[in-house]
């Protein structure tokens, strides 16, 4: 991912916090000698000194076949939006998007023990629905062996990330104020969430 140093998110508790928060990723490894990618929840173990994240695909999901060993990346983003040149000091200005990722890679085990792919469950059921976690226990042993023996659960091994925060760091505190209110008075709902953002790190 191209990242001027201006935009360079290095905070690992920020870059933590925000996979953690915008946890719906993508998943891209080779298969068949082509790049594809899934739309997957993905989880953290939130060490920033052994950083491992976890997710699962269904079993019907081609790309796990030959996922083992392989280098993936993992996009995680969100917040983003237009930003009009009205809001800026100069008449010489030009339209930009402003916006947050965070792309990771790392080596990809699958899990095959049946206690690692429990634990991976329980933990992507009570970060979403714990109530549902609790209805889970109590369902029929062969209803839950049943959809576990429908996935394949990864364990990937974190060896690079590269987060980036363009939020308008080039620009005067009154240009950036300008955007965030112009964000806060949008009809967009994600907008809102951007201004959060930028009225964080404009103030750090």
């Amino acid at each position: 991912m191209y990242i001027p140093k201006i935009n360079t998110l290095e905070d690992i508790a920020d870059i933590l916090a925000f996979i953690d928060r915008f946890s719906f990723g993508i998943l891209i490894s080779i298969n068949q000698n082509r790049v594809i990618g899934t739309h997957i929840p993905i989880l953290s173990n939130k060490d920033p000194n052994k950083l491992k994240l976890h997710t699962h695909i269904a079993l019907a999901n081609n790309q796990w076949k030959e996922i083992e060993g392989q280098e993936v990346l993992v996009i995680f983003s969100e917040p983003h939006a237009y930003i009009s040149p009205t809001n800026y000091l100069k008449e010489e200005s030009v339209p930009t998007w402003n916006y947050m990722a965070v792309h990771i890679y790392g080596n990809v085990s699958i899990l095959y023990q049946p206690n690692q792919i429990s634990d991976v469950m329980q933990r992507t059921m009570t970060k979403y629905e714990p109530e549902y976690y609790e209805k889970w226990l109590k369902l029929p042993d062969d209803f839950k062996d049943k959809m576990l023996k429908g996935i394949v659960t990864f364990e990937i091994d974190v060896t690079e990330i590269q987060a980036k925060a363009k939020l308008s760091q080039n620009k005067s505190q009154k240009e950036i104020d300008n955007i965030i209110e112009d964000l806060n008075d949008s009809q967009i709902p994600t907008d809102s969430l951007l201004a959060e953002y930028m009225n964080h790190y404009s103030k750090k």
